[in-house]
């Protein structure tokens, strides 16, 4: 359709139209005006019905494109006479409460139209461009005027125009911590300034400013300003501490009190229900800076501890307040630095206790392979009162595990509770027994939970293959810790609550749990001191419904009782127990950390203990903690021992020479780790494995076991000695090679001898007491002490300083001189270690198969790869020019130049492989256009363990190798980082 003649159908339809079916009312601009049934402020349209009949729109359209004025089509709607229906442009093309269109409006302006089957336009509108939430509407329904007034969504319109929003109201104190009084002064330009000091939403009908307002104590202040003709200012949000002092970070939340506190409304007065308000929240670093001031959501988190004075609140960000993200180091040391929500936790059923109790159980395994909530403690007001101590965590959701794991949210199966079945008893479709329990899919679905509680009840689960299938179904490294740390902790609120457990929905996704809520843990409830009163091994396994009935189900304990019916994982189970108990859950590692988390909240404690009332002494309950650490060990080795039959306690000692690593059940013992000793169960085999480092060989055990297999499984007796031997492996050496070589330079061009030699390795290189030599085992050259070579770097090795640098000034990667020059018609060249070792040599030659245009004529010999066998003469060819000392060969093909013949068109990041990998895996990402980007290796912590590349990547697909050798079998990161953006993905050093 010419634009001409839609012009002319413009103006005929405003001839020939009835006006029965108009447009009354656009916003394209809606943060907060109205939300959708999705809770969403979409875009809206309002349409209304002039006649006095009701109207089907079944065959009517909106569009916003002249080209294509049937874009999307109404479903089967009908609006009454004289009535309005809003119609929601969200882009959802869905009919639920609203209609939705397949289209959104643009704020900076565009047309809606409105017309029927036949191509005729019955309505339209240009759309300015808008200012949030405002609309651009009728002056009154029906009017041909049309302009910006303050929005009535299915009524009437007002008819005020709205020019813009009033002027923003400002404070000459921001707000933050003050040791005195202080006088605020407002100013918002020619508007009037109204505002509030108890959390009440300011308005009109407020404390109207006109002095200068005095702050004595800790206090909010909400201010907002009025223009005639104007929309309201947004809200100024400042808290003002007075004379407060503390060493946590420093909360506020400020809210209408009666979102909290209304009888029928508040949910603070009504606690079960799960409703959600709005509020402002602003955070305060250990330094009192202000790290963030958002507007958010709130709920009452938790179950039976809504009951408590101090109630758990979930903190969530939605783009129906401001942002959907929070972007801020909210755990400082944790990788991850975006949330969608977080809690502020009142610590459980500790709440009147220790107030640590959950968050310290979590600390000492957070290091582990075991997705746990991090915890920050801070100090809270609300509405500028003191709301003591709020335990900050993450909230455990689809996002919690897409951010820590890098998977899609929408593709993911996360589960709550448990479940199992008596096949006695068929379902309606035949394929399951009764299912019994309260499982509940988060996210997701059940299907693939509900194949494995069939194969655990239907098969016999004592076989190799029974193992491979859970293996492959579960992380059983990560479901045994988490049984393990379970029973450690004596978890009495658990398994029968508090089990969440997730897997991606994927063939290769396995089910994998999540610790959290352990504050029924470490000797809360016990009747005796020790917190031995129940075998919670016994509880956990035995299935038997004496055991804690009032907390026990049987089908919650279902999986546990019936995966170790396999032996194999039942004796990883023991030795998990085992390996916690001599490493993370030793005794005085236990109380180191419950003294560092104790200590940091020491000096508020007492305050929050008495803002809400909480009796009995804060040392007694400490003390029970220590008392249950003290003697936890050894009762449950006897918890362990009674249950699965298991041996005596049996102590080992591992030590070893240098050069490798030593892995005892789950535990990675370095050299600086040795000799190591611990205890385990006789009887149960410990499986134990010699790692040789890089350029390292296993040579052998000693002691207990005489063997040249670096893997064994040995029985403990009462005392068990072993050492492994390790020794310099000469056929794995190669990391350094020699490159390049110049060997008579032409006259022209004269550089004196040098030769280049790289590292190959993704490790630095320490060539301190190395040496370079030739033939003559009287040429030696020792590279200086503390001489290291880079990953992927180039070291040039000189005869003659001042000639080399004569021809080559922009070299800096060289040292010399050596001493000795090369014989012109070839000879040997090699590179020793500091134990003599040979570590590369070269035999070159002036004859072919060699190439022979450097002898003389000013080229240079240059591996063409330097991950071929350099000893080959096929492998080297003529450089071009003079050579390319200290850098990339000038004939060199790299793997880069190869993969960059297809162009990317985003930046990727691929799955290395392979993976789990043992120490060696390949790291592939695309690069759309040339630009700096990072490769980055990080530990589940978050903390940077290595560089793999930072700098100028070429528009291309690229690889690039990480070698862990030096590392412990776990689950790592690896991250590409690119302008302000970054891509993250899982990899796992398995050893």
């Amino acid at each position: 359709m010419s634009r001409l003649l839609l012009l002319f159908m413009l103006f005929l339809s405003k001839i020939i139209f009835s006006q029965n079916l108009i447009i009354n009312e656009v916003m394209s601009s809606n943060t907060k005006t109205i939300f959708d049934e999705f809770g969403n402020a979409s875009d809206w349209i309002e349409l209304y019905n002039t006649s006095s009949e009701q109207i089907n729109l079944q065959n009517y359209f909106l569009s916003d494109d002249t080209l294509d004025l049937q874009k999307w089509q109404f479903s089967d709607v009908i609006i009454a006479p004289n009535s309005y229906l809003i119609v929601f442009a969200s882009n959802e093309d869905t009919l639920i409460t609203n209609p939705h269109t397949n289209f959104r409006i643009s704020a900076s302006g565009e047309i809606i139209i409105l017309s029927d089957t036949s191509g005729i336009i019955l309505d339209s509108i240009f759309v300015p461009a808008s200012i949030q939430d405002i609309s651009y509407g009728r002056i009154t329904d029906g009017a041909s005027e049309w302009l910006f007034q303050i929005p009535s969504p299915g009524l009437a319109n007002t008819g005020e125009e709205i020019i813009n929003y009033s002027d923003s109201v400002t404070v000459n104190f921001s707000g933050g911590f003050y040791s005195s009084n202080i006088t605020l002064e407002l100013s918002a330009g020619e508007s009037d300034i109204f505002y509030t000091l108890d959390g009440n939403d300011p308005d009109s009908l407020s404390t109207k400013y006109t002095e200068p307002i005095s702050i004595n104590s800790t206090t909010v202040l909400k201010a907002i300003s009025y223009k005639t003709n104007y929309l309201e200012s947004p809200i100024l949000y400042q808290t003002y501490f007075i004379n407060e002092t503390t060493a946590l970070p420093v909360i506020s939340i400020i809210t209408n009190p009666n979102n909290l506190f209304d009888a029928d409304s508040g949910i603070y007065i009504n606690y079960e229900e799960d409703w959600e308000k709005p509020a402002h929240i602003e955070f305060y670093d250990d330094n009192k800076n202000l790290g963030f001031s958002e507007n958010i959501g709130i709920n009452i988190y938790g179950g039976y501890t809504r009951r408590f004075a101090q109630k758990s609140l979930a903190v969530k960000f939605k783009a129906k307040y401001g942002k959907d993200r929070l972007d801020y180091d909210l755990f400082p040391g944790f990788r991850l630095k975006s949330f969608k929500s977080f809690i502020l936790r009142n610590s459980g059923n500790d709440f009147d206790q220790t107030h640590i109790r959950d968050a310290f159980m979590q600390t000492l395994i957070k290091d582990l392979d075991i997705e746990y909530l991090e915890y920050r403690p801070a100090v809270t007001y609300i509405n500028g009162e003191y709301w003591g101590i709020y335990n900050i965590r993450e909230k455990i959701n689809e996002h919690y595990i897409s951010d820590r794991h890098n998977v899609d949210p929408n593709n993911i199966d996360l589960m709550d509770g448990y479940s199992a079945y008596n096949d006695d008893v068929n379902d309606p479709d035949g394929e399951f027994g009764l299912w019994v329990g309260n499982l509940n899919a988060i996210h997701g679905d059940t299907v693939n939970y509900k194949q494995l509680i069939d194969y655990l009840n239907t098969e016999d689960l004592t076989t190799d293959e029974a193992y491979k299938y859970l293996d492959n179904m579960i992380d059983l490294d990560n479901c045994l810790l988490y049984y393990a740390a379970h029973v450690y902790f004596n978890s009495q609120d658990w398994p029968a609550n508090n089990s969440k457990y997730w897997r991606e929905k994927t063939p290769e996704g396995k089910w994998r749990w999540i610790i959290y809520d352990l504050d029924f843990g470490f000797n809360l409830y016990e009747w005796n001191n020790e917190g031995n009163s129940e075998d919670h091994v016994n509880y956990l396994f035995s299935g038997d419904p004496s055991q804690r009935p009032w907390s026990k189900p049987v089908e919650s304990t279902f999986i546990p009782r019936k995966i170790v019916e396999n032996p194999k994982i039942k004796n990883l189970f023991v030795n998990k127990v085992a390996d916690l108990l001599n490493t993370k859950f030793k005794t005085a590692r236990v109380l180191d950390f419950m003294n560092i988390i104790k200590d940091h909240i020491a000096n508020d404690i007492s305050r929050h203990r008495n803002r809400f009332t909480i009796g009995g002494d804060y040392n007694s309950h400490i003390s029970r903690m220590v008392s249950f650490a003290q003697n936890r060990p050894a009762n449950l080795r006897n918890h362990v021992r009674n249950f699965f039959n298991s041996g005596i306690d049996g102590n080992i000692t591992i030590n070893s020479s240098s050069g490798g690593t030593i892995k005892i059940n789950s535990i990675y013992l370095n050299e600086s780790d040795l000799p190591w000793s611990g205890t385990y169960f006789a009887g149960v085999p410990v499986e134990i494995k010699a790692i040789a480092n890089e350029g390292y060989k296993f040579d052998g055990w000693s002691g207990a076991v005489d063997s040249e297999n670096p893997s064994i499984s040995l029985n403990v007796s009462r005392t068990t000695e072993l050492t492994a031997s390790f020794s310099i492996d000469s056929s794995k050496v190669g990391d350094i090679v020699i490159n390049e070589i110049n060997y008579n330079s032409s006259l022209e061009f004269d550089t004196g001898d040098w030769t280049e030699i790289y590292n190959r390795t993704e490790n630095s290189i320490d060539l301190t007491n190395w040496y370079f030599s030739d033939e003559d085992d009287q040429h030696k050259y020792y590279f200086p002490n503390g001489t290291i070579i880079e990953p992927n770097e180039y070291l040039v090795l000189v005869e003659n300083d001042s000639a080399f640098t004569n021809r080559f000034p922009e070299v800096k990667n060289y040292i010399g001189e050596i001493g000795f020059g090369f014989n012109g018609a070839g000879e040997l060249l090699r590179i020793f270690n500091d134990v003599n070792q040979i570590i590369d040599s070269v035999t070159y030659d002036d004859n072919f198969p060699w190439p022979t245009e450097p002898d003389g004529n000013g080229a240079t010999l240059e591996l063409s790869d330097f991950n071929s066998d350099n000893s080959i003469a096929e492998n080297w060819k003529t450089s071009e020019g003079n050579g390319t000392p200290g850098k990339i060969n000038s004939g060199l093909v790299s793997i880069d130049d190869k993969e960059n013949m297809d162009i990317p068109n985003s930046y990727q990041l691929f799955q290395n492989y392979p993976n789990p990998f043992n120490p060696s895996t390949t790291i592939k990402f695309a690069v759309p256009k040339q630009s700096k980007v990072a490769i980055k290796i990080f530990d589940v912590l978050g903390n940077e363990i290595k560089t793999l590349h930072e700098g100028i990547k070429q528009t291309g697909t690229h690889l690039i190798n990480f070698n862990a050798g030096n590392l412990s079998s776990g689950v790592y990161f690896y991250k590409l980082q690119y302008g302000n953006s970054q891509l993250i993905k899982k990899l796992i050093l398995l050893k």
